[in-house]
């Protein structure tokens, strides 16, 4: 939407050779094809970066079902729990994420809580 990517994940090809995604997409919607980066790396660099300027406290976090789902089928998910226990990130599995009027799913996005008089500046992509 614009010049930003947002992940919209494919349910199923219908028989007519239509594509079923899990969130609604308006017509005329242009379809990117993505490869996808690996899952523990990315997520490792990101809770990495989280570290900056000190660690935080905790991490509450809200995964789309679709990302375990793909950590169970590629079998990352052993290593995905031993980097989120790592970190201190607690939460649950979601639907996806709801920005405005549109659905996105195949996400993960939380709240870090760092210890008080802590700056935190940026955001993680």
């Amino acid at each position: 939407m614009g010049e930003r990517h947002y992940v919209r994940a494919i349910q199923r090809v219908l028989p007519s050779g239509e594509l079923l995604f899990f969130s609604a997409i308006d017509e005329g919607m242009v379809l990117t094809i993505a490869e996808p980066r690996d899952l523990v790396t990315h997520l490792a660099d990101e809770l990495q970066a989280m570290k900056q300027p000190r660690d935080p406290v905790a991490i509450l976090a809200f995964d789309c079902v679709l990302r375990r789902i793909e950590a169970e089928e590629t079998q990352m998910t052993g290593r995905v729990s031993e980097l989120l226990r790592k970190h201190g990130v607690i939460g649950f599995s979601t639907y996806g994420e709801q920005i405005g009027p549109m659905h996105v799913n195949h996400t993960m996005t939380g709240l870090a809580f760092y210890p008080p008089g802590t700056i935190v500046s940026g955001t993680i992509p």
